[in-house]
This record gives C-alpha cells, sequence and structure tokens, in this order.
C-alpha cells in the first residue's frame, strides 16, 4: 500500500467485503496507518470476529458500528463490552450512518464521535436546531431521550407518519 502511505489520511475505511476478515487482517500488515471498518457488522458475534480475525489495532483504528442497526442498544452495549474485554477503548467508536439516534447514543455514551452530515438525509440527518459545529465538535443540547424534538423538521415528519 505506498500508494496510499504517502496521503495524510485520518483513516482508510471500508476497504473490502466486511465479513472478509482475512483481507482486513492482510491490509493490516501492509498499511501502517488508521482503517476504519464495521459499518455493516450488526451483531456482537460479527464485531469479536472482526476485532479476533481482521487484524484492527486497538491503538491506531476506528470501529464504525452503527448503533441503530446493531439489533438495539442492548446487542451494542454487548459489543462495547467485547470490546473493553479484548482492549479496545469506546473512545475507538465512532458510528457510522449519520443520524439522530447514533448521535445521541454516541454522545450518551461517550463513544469517539459520530459521522454526521449537517446537510443530508434530512429530515433525520444533521443535528438539532441551533447546533453549530466548531473546530469539528458540536455541543449536544439538553434534550431528554434520542432529542427528536430538538430538529423542528424531524418531530413534525415523526409526527405526520404517527398521524
Amino acid at each position: 500500500m505506498p500508494g496510499l502511505s504517502q496521503y495524510d489520511l485520518f483513516w482508510y475505511e471500508e476497504a473490502g467485503d466486511p465479513l472478509d476478515y482475512d483481507l482486513q487482517a492482510r491490509l493490516a500488515e501492509h498499511y501502517p496507518g488508521p482503517m476504519a471498518t464495521g459499518e455493516n457488522l450488526f451483531s456482537m458475534q460479527d464485531a469479536r470476529n472482526l476485532i479476533r480475525y481482521g487484524g484492527m489495532r486497538p491503538d491506531r483504528d476506528w470501529l464504525q458500528f452503527d448503533c441503530a442497526l446493531s439489533y438495539g442498544l442492548v446487542e451494542y452495549l454487548r459489543t462495547l463490552e467485547m470490546l473493553k474485554q479484548n482492549g479496545w477503548s469506546w473512545r475507538r467508536c465512532i458510528p457510522h450512518g449519520g443520524h439522530q439516534m447514533s448521535l445521541n447514543i454516541a454522545a450518551g455514551l461517550g463513544l469517539g464521535g459520530n459521522e454526521s452530515y449537517p446537510d443530508l438525509f434530512q429530515p433525520y440527518g444533521g443535528f438539532p436546531d441551533g447546533v453549530r459545529v466548531e473546530a469539528g465538535h458540536i455541543v449536544m443540547p439538553d434534550l431528554p431521550g434520542i432529542g427528536f424534538e430538538g430538529k423542528a423538521d424531524l418531530i413534525a415528519e415523526m409526527r405526520n407518519l404517527a398521524a
């Protein structure tokens, strides 16, 4: 991978099939920079197999398990506990998805961040009304639960769907 090594990439993401742990491990042998994967893994068992066999390095790589797609919060918490038992910090988890549910779960659990798209996937993506991005960070407003009510267009859409 000398071609990619010359660039100052924050991470090299989803290089292959999400269940091809052998490919991920081989890439880790040749690419010294940070890699990110896991957005298409939904169970603790798949996440555990990535950690066991995918060559992921807890000192530099990032895990992108999507909290909302991981068979619920309880299963996501099982995944986080498995990571802890295998020497991984929760701060190495940056959920993929760009929606309000992952944003709020990531903030509530103290994960390393959340992949967010301020202007895409509306009204489900982005940030609550009035939240500004400063130096790549935001301050979450003090809202209960997932915080859907903090986005006027989202709560209106949800109320319309429930009507």
